[in-house]
């Protein structure tokens, strides 16, 4: 069944704009065929297809269900913006992945700026790969913010860390696999951008308690640092069973 997201649910749902569109015309769906509803609560509505009228999709309520693909912990993901494409990339595999709130960052060395991160854009992007993976809850994607104003978020999650070139130890995999995991309900994680985090940055990161890990002896690039840690992250916090 295809999966659509709506803002509510009553007890005879329409869909409207171009989620009508894209079933009326893109899937030329037929009355008396189902579809799932997800407002965003972690459950899935089973609908059926009501009647299909020129605006909208009327459709009739079958049932609901708990949706099995949400993460058991809050995860967001703290990214400094890149050039190009890459936002894009990180954006819909952080989506796949299962994390829950997305900060495009702006760090002393991004080498690009606060215009190249498209918030309406990225809504699609969450959309569509939410979709594709089996989600019922849309990660929240926020308006660029700068450094400082990012550090001072991590207080609000119980594991803090960021991938460091200059980091001897511990290890990812160390931090990981070390107590910091144990029974925690949410995490972030601050990727740098193509030039890395300035000194200043990562010691004022390590003041709030972020934790600098290193990635080991390889150099990766910002969009693959981002998708490595947070894969490892719902790996080693028992996400993927």
């Amino acid at each position: 069944m295809k999966r659509f997201f709506t803002q509510s649910i009553s007890d005879k749902p329409t869909l409207t704009g171009e989620e009508h569109k894209h079933l009326s015309v893109v899937l030329r769906a037929k009355t008396g065929d189902e579809i799932i509803l997800c407002t965003g609560d972690g459950y899935d509505r089973i609908c059926k297809i009501e009647e299909i009228r020129k605006n909208e999709t009327v459709l009739s309520p079958v049932k609901t269900v708990k949706n099995e693909s949400e993460p058991s912990i809050r995860v967001a993901l703290f990214m400094s913006v890149m050039k190009g494409d890459k936002n894009d990339l990180v954006v819909q595999k952080a989506t796949e992945l299962g994390v829950s709130e997305i900060f495009p960052v702006i760090t002393r060395y991004v080498q690009a700026h606060d215009k190249t991160v498209k918030t309406e854009r990225f809504g699609r992007i969450v959309a569509e790969a939410a979709k594709q993976c089996g989600r019922s809850v849309l990660p929240k994607v926020h308006a660029p913010v700068e450094f400082n104003d990012a550090a001072r978020k991590f207080s609000e999650y119980d594991l803090r860390v960021f991938p460091y070139e200059n980091a001897e130890k511990p290890s990812l995999k160390e931090f990981l696999r070390g107590t910091e995991c144990e029974g925690i309900s949410s995490a972030a994680i601050f990727v740098g951008s193509e030039g890395g985090f300035a000194e200043e940055e990562a010691e004022l990161l390590a003041s709030y308690g972020v934790v600098p890990v290193t990635l080991g002896k390889r150099i990766m690039r910002a969009e693959t640092a981002n998708i490595a840690v947070l894969s490892a992250l719902m790996y080693e916090t028992e996400q993927w069973q």
